[in-house]
């Protein structure tokens, strides 16, 4: 019973190595590509990561692993590496439709 506890835990481990390298990936695409097809593809990608990160840590963190620390400051930083700065406001701001009248204030 402890050699199936021990490889189901080395797998969530190879999990959260694997999401990791996922979720960095798919933030330097989306930052640097801006292109709409790959930046879309990479918050895709992202999003899964980020997902992923969290069931995997939280399972790691249940087998006393000491990968879900690792899984939580990955997330961490994943978010705040997608949070900050304006590197995906201008890909999504080209698709929206522009007005060419301004709305009139009140007075």
């Amino acid at each position: 019973m402890s050699d199936s506890s021990l490889r189901f835990c080395a797998m969530l481990e190879l999990s959260v190595f694997v999401l990791q390298i996922l979720g960095v990936t798919s933030l330097c695409v989306t930052r640097l590509l801006a292109s709409k097809r790959w930046a879309c593809h990479g918050r895709t990608v992202f999003l899964v990561a980020v997902v992923g990160l969290g069931i995997t840590g939280a399972l790691c963190g249940r087998h006393d692993s000491e990968f879900a620390l690792f899984a939580g400051s990955t997330l961490t930083m994943l978010l705040i590496g997608m949070t900050i700065g304006n590197g995906g406001i201008e890909a999504s701001l080209e698709s929206m439709p522009r007005s060419s009248s301004e709305p009139k204030a009140a007075r």
